[in-house]
């Protein structure tokens, strides 16, 4: 399918932060749902609504029928389930990291003289996690939500189509003159299909089932073996441990430190992420994104995996293939030359799809401008660093400000306004695009377009294809668009409090200036300085 580079390069790295069971779900979901859903079951349904026959020539009939048959492709339903699915596994992806961040900062402290002596809790200093305490409160939540998703979409697929393609459709719906029976073009091959994915569903399911059962097992014996293991204090006596039990215990701890945590080793979807093909035409401008990540905030991290996921994935893999007939198979009720050509463009001046292409560029260019601010102060600190470097201390007094040597870059002064500004214009492009795609079209598909433009010889109606399918998906890109919006405003309070707690802790622990006589002998005070310095002397003496 062509689209699931960045996904699959997410999910990649949740790979040395997960449990064995949870390695052997992601080479399920790569091999078994990724993979054939794009070799396979794409190439069945291509030739989906064409391939839909009905026993009638009325316009209209067939588009209605089926619409009414299927209000979502199966291809589409795949997708959504695929994404949704992986959405819990990656916001555990982003947790882990804040954690991993956190605890090396917390390292470069404790190196640094008169650091903290509060240890790393969840990482080693190879990066290595121990799922433990919060993480594995975190990791716990994904399993339970995926565990959720998957039996609604099981459940939403058994509702909307059943388990079996049927090849005979009987319809009755307006403009159809008669009850009219529609066909369906493959309708064993697509039943297979159908299958196969539902059981990959199931062995999902049964996987996170497990893997849930496998992390409540491995805790209550950790905490066990921890019990039985306590020091000696004046609670609990015993015998000093002799050399022996320190050298076993020295081989316990290297094995411990080695082993990966509640994981395994294996590598399990990474050859076959390699067979995946990346993101097409967003490539660019996916890699100039991937960039920003290092220079943002949490929340700022969270908005590009909702634009990335949410936004470019399911605009590639599943939107644009909805209206890839948008308007061959928009059918009137005329057959006047130009007549269907007039009232698509008045009915549609720009295509959903391409609106969609324009919003998501025009979102992200205040963004690129941030990036291109940040990279350009990295640049000029660097320098300042070699010039410190190849002058004496007494000559340059001035220190880099924004960044460290390692190119980590703190979002304060005139980087904080240009991120402020960043956002502000996100809000308002945001708030435009919405606003515009409600005057343009509304926020629901009509089957039916009533039209009256020249050169239609009276008040033709026009049917569009897939319209509910279409509704679908626009009522989802407009809650994802909400969800940015409601995003860079969190993200706008977030700055602004976190400004104001550095700003109020400045103030309290700003140094108070401690005077310091420069005189140290007695000729230049006053007489009675000198009495009170004199008997000073003496009350010591």
């Amino acid at each position: 399918m062509g689209d699931w580079g960045f996904l699959s390069s997410l999910l990649d790295k949740v790979q040395s932060h997960s449990t064995v069971i949870g390695k052997i779900w992601m080479s399920v979901l790569f091999l078994f749902r990724i993979m054939v859903l794009g070799a396979g079951a794409e190439s069945v349904w291509g030739d989906e609504q064409s391939g839909f026959l009905c026993n009638t020539q009325q316009p209209g009939c067939e588009n209605v029928c089926y619409d009414w048959t299927f209000p979502i492709s199966h291809i589409r339903f795949w997708v959504l389930q695929i994404i949704f699915v992986s959405t819990p596994t990656l916001v555990y992806l982003g947790h882990a990291m804040h954690v991993i961040h956190q605890e090396n900062k917390l390292r470069e402290k404790m190196a640094s003289p008169g650091g903290t002596l509060k240890l790393p809790k969840y990482t080693t200093a190879t990066g290595k996690v121990t799922i433990k305490g919060n993480l594995l409160g975190s990791y716990m939540s994904q399993l339970v939500a995926k565990i959720i998703i998957e039996s609604a979409f099981i459940a939403g697929q058994y509702y909307l189509y059943g388990f079996i393609m049927v090849p005979m459709f009987p319809c009755s719906r307006t403009p159809c003159p008669f009850t009219v029976e529609c066909y369906m073009s493959r309708p064993t091959e697509k039943t297979i299909f159908i299958i196969f994915m539902l059981v990959v569903s199931c062995v999902s399911l049964f996987l996170n089932v497990v893997e849930v059962f496998y992390l409540l097992c491995t805790r209550s014996r950790c905490r066990s073996r921890s019990q039985s293991r306590k020091l000696m204090s004046v609670e609990n006596p015993g015998r000093w441990p002799t050399a022996e039990d320190t050298l076993r215990q020295n081989k316990l701890n290297l094995e411990l430190e080695r082993s990966p945590s509640l994981g395994g080793s294996l590598e399990g979807a990474k050859d076959e992420k390699r067979l995946l093909k990346t993101m097409g035409d967003w490539g660019f401008l996916s890699s100039l994104l991937d960039k920003v990540q290092s220079h943002s905030t949490v929340i700022g991290k969270v908005w590009l995996t909702v634009l990335f996921i949410f936004r470019i994935m399911v605009l590639g893999a599943g939107a644009e293939k909805v209206w890839g007939d948008e308007q061959s198979n928009m059918i009137c009720n005329t057959k006047q030359p130009g007549c269907k050509n007039v009232c698509y463009d008045h009915a549609f001046p720009i295509s959903h799809i391409r609106f969609w292409v324009l919003q998501i560029i025009f979102v992200s260019t205040p963004t690129l401008v941030y990036l291109a601010h940040a990279l350009h102060v990295i640049h000029k600190e660097n320098k300042l660093r070699e010039r410190i470097q190849r002058s004496s201390t007494h000559e340059l007094t001035k220190v880099p400000k924004y960044s460290d040597e390692k190119g980590h870059v703190k979002i304060k002064g005139n980087l904080l306004r240009s991120y402020m500004a960043t956002i502000f214009f996100r809000i308002i492009l945001e708030v435009a695009f919405i606003v515009g795609q409600y005057y343009l079209y509304g926020f629901v598909m009509d089957p039916r377009i009533v039209c009256s433009r020249a050169p239609c010889p009276f008040t033709v109606e026009c049917y569009m294809s897939r319209p509910t399918e279409k509704t679908i998906f626009i009522l989802f890109m407009l809650a994802v668009s909400c969800v940015s919006l409601l995003l860079n405003v969190v993200e706008i309070f977030y700055l602004m409090c976190s400004s104001a707690c550095s700003s109020g802790r400045r103030s309290r622990t700003a140094p108070v200036a401690i005077p310091i006589h420069p005189r140290l002998n007695g000729d230049g005070l006053r007489p009675n300085e000198k009495l009170s310095l004199h008997s000073t002397s003496h009350s010591t003496a």
